[in-house]
């Protein structure tokens, strides 16, 4: 069964970005630190959704495929991690984009 938290999405023009989440029944946060492979327009979520199965899936480097823009944001990671959410801003055109990050739970 997949669990979800809340959270946003901030990532300044260029290759980073930083997903932050509060886990359910905790105080603790994920944080993902995201680096794209290419840059990126700027973008900014305040309404992101973290999907994973286990707490074990927030561990460790992670690669992943975006889709940026029109009004949505998606990153899917390679263990089936999921942070989408809708773009304060539209990004157009919109693209599709890959990277790599790591994350930290504090």
């Amino acid at each position: 069964m997949s669990t979800t938290a809340k959270g946003r999405i901030t990532g300044g023009n260029g290759e980073r970005f930083t997903a932050m989440f509060i886990l359910p029944g905790s105080d603790r946060a994920a944080t993902f630190l995201g680096n794209f492979y290419s840059s990126v327009p700027s973008l900014t979520c305040d309404d992101a959704t973290l999907t994973y199965n286990n707490p074990r899936d927030l561990t460790a480097a992670r690669q992943f495929e975006a889709q940026l823009g029109v009004n949505n944001v998606k990153f899917t990671m390679n263990n089936g991690v999921i942070i989408e959410g809708v773009l304060n801003t539209p990004i157009s055109p919109p693209i599709s984009a890959s990277g790599a990050g790591v994350w930290v739970i504090e």
